[in-house]
């Protein structure tokens, strides 16, 4: 038996994804790929080695892609505006493993860096593309983008369609569709569910209000369900109830009957999930007094010891009706609400923020009954029907988003200051209703409306403009074939183009964990530069190689 064991082999390594969080720019670089492999993908270094990207829109400035090893810049390479590499939507750069000299570059871990630049807008700009494949959603009720820089799928975008036209296209089935940023459908598939049940029947239940966790999963609202919670990870292959009935059975607004005597939970947020102060937050839709509460994740769920769960806003002075509207959270615990109202005149607020809940603990306290620190739209009838609110930043939002559907009058986003609640444009695309709206890493605005049916995405305006990805690769030996032939084994194996016949030895052993000593009588021959062969005489029945560098 010969075995082969390569500690050693050439391997591209995507690893992290760091995207350059200080630039607030509406282009961004996403699905860093080396040879079209995510971590591990398997390359040869000897010959050219593809570096592939998804941008959101065109790179008008250009692109520039930086390899370092060990801090020191080894090579740049750049693609000049309208070239490939810095057009909208795949881009494919290739580099020849040489190091800015035309010398082949050594074994080692590298670190590669993209930045694309693009021209300023000077209003906010629709930057995506109505005819991508994947922008078509005929009922959408939840979307969600994953800002996650440490994540391979960093810049996934998930749909939420909870209402089915037809099996035979994916934006009219009731499913999660999974989309890159440039609005094409996701490698490993166009939409998905993780084995849950979406049913359609007939009242757009599900999927409903989506938001993507630090845990990189993707949480998603049952209403068909009591409601209930299900999280899904990246892929969209499995899921897992994280919150249900169980969790607020004891809530006493489910004991009096108001939670199921209506629509019951409605908005919904997940926060801090990969920490141990990880909440689900869930506001009511009528308008019966539950206002907001939240529940503490224990190991990804609602912590089943809680059947009551956290109150956190009641209805009273500022939040008049009902956290209809949706709520998103930052970090500084300031809770960003919409009420969804629909009748002309009324002088309830149509959104509202309370900062600082709980001054920053993640449960317990009394609930906030009025006091917001600022509240905007009563009375305003062309800011009613605020389906979901979204802010564009977890750490220190500048933007909040409304998604309006109150009629045949009220319809657009309206984008609010999200440190006074002024009014920064009053209905963006207001010729369509919209239902939900999420936030890049970058500042983009997402929103999906049920009247075009499309997922559209609008930049904000902008002076500085650019945004980098990064990943690190390692380079090392590849093996590429193993023969034998009577006793005489021949391995074929690839090495960096710099790579000389003195530096590589065959080491073998009779056991796998045993000592390896070189192999005195193997012969090592470069065909090419980086492309060698050794070949040997077997002299066990049982035998591991490996090669030395």
């Amino acid at each position: 038996m010969i075995n082969f064991m390569h500690g050693r082999f050439l391997a591209l390594v995507l690893t992290m994804p760091l995207l350059a969080l200080s630039a607030r720019a509406n282009v961004s670089v996403t699905n860093l790929r080396f040879d079209g492999g995510v971590s591990p993908a398997i390359s040869v270094a000897a010959t050219n080695i593809n570096i592939t990207y998804i941008l959101n829109e065109p790179a008008a400035l250009g692109v520039t892609i930086n390899i370092s090893l060990g801090g020191k810049l080894v090579n740049t390479l750049t693609a000049a505006p309208g070239a490939q590499g810095t057009l909208f939507g795949s881009n494919l750069v290739v580099w020849n493993s040489t190091d800015s000299n035309g010398v082949p570059v050594t074994t080692g871990n590298y670190f590669v860096s993209i930045t694309a630049a693009a021209g300023s807008h000077t209003n906010w700009t629709q930057i995506s593309q109505d005819t991508s494949p994947g922008n078509y959603t005929h009922d959408p009720r939840g979307l969600a983008v994953n800002n996650n820089s440490n994540s391979l799928y960093y810049g996934r975008v998930f749909v939420g369609n909870a209402h089915e036209v037809t099996n035979n296209v994916p934006g009219e089935e009731d499913t999660i569709l999974k989309l890159n940023a440039d609005g094409s459908f996701a490698a490993d598939g166009s939409n998905g569910n993780g084995g849950y049940d979406l049913v359609d029947l007939g009242d757009y239940g599900v999927p409903q209000k989506m938001r993507v966790g630090e845990d990189d999963r993707l949480y998603m609202m049952d209403l068909n369900n009591n409601p209930q919670l299900a999280a899904f990870d990246m892929l969209l292959s499995t899921n897992e109830v994280v919150l249900s009935l169980a969790n607020y059975v004891e809530n006493p607004f489910e004991i009096n009957g108001s939670l199921p005597g209506g629509t019951g939970w409605f908005s919904m947020d997940v926060t801090d999930v990969n920490t141990t102060n990880g909440l689900i937050w869930l506001g009511q839709w009528d308008a019966d007094g539950a206002g907001i509460w939240n529940w503490n994740l224990t190991n990804g769920v609602a912590d089943p010891t809680n059947d009551t769960g956290n109150w956190v806003v009641e209805v009273g002075a500022s939040l008049g009706v009902a956290a209809s509207g949706g709520l998103m959270v930052d970090t500084n615990f300031d809770i960003f609400v919409g009420q969804y109202l629909t009748d002309a005149g009324d002088t309830n607020s149509d959104c509202m923020v309370f900062t600082h809940w709980n001054d920053g603990l993640s449960y317990g306290g009394e609930p906030i009954s009025n006091g917001a620190a600022w509240s905007v739209g009563g009375g305003d009838n062309t800011f009613l029907g605020v389906y979901d609110t979204t802010i564009d930043s977890r750490q220190h939002p500048k933007y909040v988003a409304c998604a309006l559907n109150g009629g045949p009058v009220t319809a657009g986003v309206r984008i609010l200051d999200a440190s006074t609640g002024a009014v920064l444009v009053t209905n963006l695309d207001a010729a369509n209703q919209y239902y939900v709206t999420a936030w890049d890493a970058v500042g983009n605005l997402y929103a999906a409306s049920g009247t075009s049916h499309l997922l559209r995405v609008f930049s904000p305006p902008v002076v500085t403009n650019q945004a980098s990805a990064s990943a690190s690769l390692q380079i090392v030996p590849a093996i590429t074939s193993i023969t034998l032939v009577g006793t005489t084994l021949t391995i074929n194996f690839i090495g960096s183009r710099s790579d000389v016949v003195g530096q590589i030895a065959l080491q073998s052993c009779a056991t796998v964990n045993g000592d390896f000593v070189d192999v005195a009588n193997a012969v090592v021959t470069r065909l090419a530069p980086g492309v060698f062969v050794f070949t040997t005489t077997i002299s066990a029945p049982v035998q591991f190689y490996r090669i030395r560098e």
